[in-house]
């Protein structure tokens, strides 16, 4: 099972946003994306990644994310 997150970082020009994506298994970081908004490509940024990582192999994984804000 994988799992993502958004957090934001505060950089002296303003807020940045970063994604990660996180193998439950290994507990290793996938993937990651950071950017200056929450749109879907900074989810599919790191979704890529993450994807790129394990040879484009990922069939029957499992995605879960909170869906918060």
């Amino acid at each position: 099972m994988w799992t993502s997150d958004i957090t934001y970082l505060t950089c002296g020009e303003g807020d940045m946003y970063l994604c990660a994506i996180k193998d439950e298994h290994s507990k290793k970081v996938l993937g990651w994306g950071v950017a200056d908004h929450m749109r879907t490509a900074l989810v599919l940024d790191a979704l890529d990644m993450g994807v790129a990582g394990r040879g484009g192999d990922v069939a029957g994984t499992i995605m879960h994310s909170d869906r918060g804000s």
